[in-house]
């Protein structure tokens, strides 16, 4: 829109009045009803975007510390078959590609989905690149943005989700491109135009613009070309404005305000925060869904009985906890093994040297545990060796294959979604245990050989779905019922496994299998201790901190690597090559030597050049015993600690 020779910013091409407000705008014909002043709920709706709050999806109060919300695109200027269409786009039920040979309704986003927003990561990729490199190496905050984008990307295509879950990462994703790119407009093209002065410019009407209340901002942004709306009462209109034309507010009627169902039973997310519009409705917005699980958030919200990452963590994650859940309760002592070394097993795979080592030597004295425990001591994932427990070759079945069939929606929820208390052993036990029913007269409802029918008491079916419910949530139950393992086959990493097998599993299969449960472990064991030691720098800055830590691992999908091809060497840190062990070895010392008491050896990086074999050992043997000493103080109990993969 061509700006008129008489028209100023106090001025108005276009004129409402909404309640006891007079809102004018210099530079556009239409006026949008400004969503303020009323306390609002930022929940995600249907489609996983926050409705008449959100900056991504309707203008909202100038604010100085996202200035470039200004700039945000608008849906409307870019519309299929336009390429930017994708910044937009609502996941469907089609688009949602199930994982073969699993009983839950986990996937992954359409492969050419998945293509359509990473154009969008390509193109603000390029942007950014360009953008730094006139800037001598400065590393600004959207850099990490785009790390973020990047790593949501890949979560989108390798990580099992639900369909619920799916959809927020989705609008992470689509959010994060808005943010780099209206980041990039900002710094680019409106920002320079204020700093020049030159006079007005025609406006992008495909930018979102803003209200303000300062008629100085108002001055700036409209002289930038920024779509603007200035808001005052009555009393503040000057006699002189020149109007145009006045106009009745415009509503956002297409802005979805109904929340998430499936089927005929609505499933909201979380509130995560009630307040007027302005900067903390901002801030929350930006909020990535699998961030905000370990970050206590600056205000108190309301509660919601839904079950999902917006929540307000438990204060199990950072301090210690009073509950006594089956899931949160401490370890049970009914296990006779010693859990500081391997049992012997050749469904195990080997162990490694310095863990070994660092196990044995780990001084296990009960007065150097922190109390009381301010993490969470519940096992992320069944202990390798509780998974072959069994004797008896149908409860081995049982076990493994019920670990196969619940394996990605577990993964997936450990990752973005963790439980408020990890299970312990037993509980893992009477899971595993319940996820294959005999058939025959029990399955039938006939009272078991021995057993009184007339006793009163939870059956076996109560019994699986108490243990279901303390793992999974109702809402797992209502849509899933409490059969976990089927009959057939399950699949691990594309391999159809036959349940049948799992009596007497391959040998191979079954190392493989218990790597991945050791490597997992370690993962997010790794993951929830350095976000309690470390937790100044994660409040500092969430996302390096969360690079640092993938950085550790090889491969793109962070800590979960169940879609990723099995490797067939030893990998990482691990890694058979000292050129191959160097970077994982150097990540994995940048990030424990911000613990306390770090030991002197694990403060100096590690360089090509000095990295030796020697100092390979040292700094290894270092990193190792240190990790182990520090999660014993803090967990009071051995860490799950990565294994050689089985060759």
């Amino acid at each position: 829109m061509r700006p008129a020779a008489w028209l100023q910013s106090y001025d108005a091409v276009a004129v409402a009045v909404q309640d006891n407000l007079v809102i004018t705008t210099p530079n556009m014909p239409f006026v949008p009803k400004f969503h303020h002043f009323e306390e609002e709920n930022v929940q995600a709706r249907a489609d996983g975007r926050f409705s008449v709050v959100d900056c991504f999806q309707w203008p909202q109060a100038y604010d100085n510390i996202f200035c470039n919300s200004v700039c945000i695109l608008r849906k409307e200027a870019y519309l299929f078959p336009h390429p930017l269409h994708w910044a937009w786009y609502t996941p469907e039920q089609k688009d949602f590609k199930t994982i073969p040979g699993n009983s839950f309704p986990v996937g992954t986003l359409a492969s050419d989905k998945v293509e359509g927003l990473e154009s969008l990561l390509k193109l603000v990729e390029k942007r950014v690149q360009d953008w730094r490199a006139n800037r001598q190496g400065k590393k600004d905050v959207i850099v990490n943005r785009v790390v973020s984008l990047r790593h949501g990307i890949s979560r989108l295509k390798k990580h099992p989700l639900t369909f619920r879950d799916l959809l927020i990462f989705v609008t992470d994703a689509q959010r994060l491109f808005l943010e780099i790119h209206s980041f990039m407009d900002w710094v680019l093209i409106a920002q320079p135009r204020i700093s020049s002065g030159d006079g007005t410019v025609i406006v992008n009407s495909e930018w979102m613009g803003a209200f303000t209340h300062d008629s100085d901002m108002c001055n700036k942004l409209h002289m930038a070309g920024v779509p603007v709306w200035y808001v005052r009462t009555m009393a503040y209109i000057p006699a002189n404005m020149r109007v145009h034309k006045p106009v009745l507010i415009t509503h956002p009627d297409d802005i979805v305000i109904s929340m998430y169902a499936e089927g005929n039973r609505i499933c909201p997310y979380d509130i995560i925060y009630h307040g007027q519009g302005g900067h903390q409705c901002q801030l929350h917005v930006r909020r990535l869904y699998g961030g905000t699980t370990f970050i206590n958030p600056d205000v108190t919200v309301p509660s919601s009985a839904s079950s999902c990452s917006f929540s307000t963590p438990s204060s199990s994650a950072l301090a210690p906890s009073s509950q006594t859940s089956a899931a949160g309760r401490a370890p049970q002592q009914r296990e006779s093994r010693d859990k500081w070394k391997d049992p012997e097993s050749p469904y195990l795979p080997p162990s490694l040297l310095h863990w070994d080592d660092a196990l044995k030597t780990c001084n296990k004295d009960p007065s150097r545990i922190h109390m009381p425990y301010a993490i969470d001591r519940g096992y992320r994932f069944p202990e390798p060796a509780l998974l072959l427990g069994p004797k008896l070759p149908e409860r081995l079945q049982g076990y493994i294959a019920t670990w196969l069939a619940c394996r990605p929606l577990w993964i997936g929820r450990v990752d973005h979604d963790p439980p408020c208390n990890y299970p312990s052993p037993q509980l893992w036990r009477d899971f595993l245990g319940s996820g294959l029913t005999t058939q025959g007269a029990t399955a039938q409802g006939a009272a078991p050989k021995g057993k009184d029918p007339q006793k009163k008491g939870p059956t076996a079916a109560e019994k699986r779905k108490a243990v279901m419910r303390d793992l999974f949530g109702d809402d797992v139950l209502e849509t899933q019922g409490d059969r976990f393992a089927r009959e057939g086959s399950v699949e691990f990493r594309g391999e159809q496994v036959l349940v049948a097998s799992l009596a007497n599993p391959p040998r191979r299969l079954a190392q493989r299998i218990t790597w991945e449960l050791f490597e997992l472990g370690f993962c997010y064991e790794l993951r929830d201790l350095d976000r309690f030691l470390a937790r100044k720098r994660w409040a500092d800055d969430p996302i390096g901190r969360e690079q640092l830590l993938h950085s550790i691992f090889p491969g793109e999908a962070g800590l979960v690597m169940w879609s990723e091809q099995f490797p067939e060497d030893n990998y990482g840190m691990w890694n058979n090559t000292l050129i191959g062990v160097l970077p994982y070895l150097e990540k994995f010392r940048e990030l424990i030597c911000a613990w306390d008491d770090a030991l002197p050896l694990l403060v100096a990086p590690l360089t090509p050049d000095s990295f030796t074999d020697t100092k390979c050992w040292e700094v290894m043997h270092s990193a190792t015993v240190f990790y182990v000493q520090t999660f014993f103080c803090h967990f009071g109990r051995p860490p799950i600690v990565p294994h050689s993969i089985p060759l």
